[in-house]
């Protein structure tokens, strides 16, 4: 799935959606060696390294999956399909 990750300062970065949970997901970043993975920590997606991200945009065919991804956490959820 088509994801939009929003980090510090805005920047905006198109990742491919691996796999998730209400908990945690896991994404490929263009240009990264390897996958990534955020975990929901006190209400924030936040990488290993701490790096925070917001999700901008879970493009998928299935709303109730985003929703499951999403849960109750603030975002800035742009569009779901």
């Amino acid at each position: 799935m088509y994801t939009l990750l929003v980090f510090g300062g805005g920047r905006q970065v198109d990742a491919l959606l691996l796999s998730a949970s209400a908990e945690r997901f896991r994404v490929v970043i263009p240009g990264r060696p390897d996958t990534v993975e955020f975990q929901l920590i006190g209400g924030r997606w936040t990488s290993e390294g701490g790096e925070r991200v917001e999700v901008g945009a879970i493009l998928a065919g299935d709303v109730a999956y985003t929703s499951l991804v999403m849960g109750n956490t603030p975002g800035l959820m742009r569009a779901a399909v």
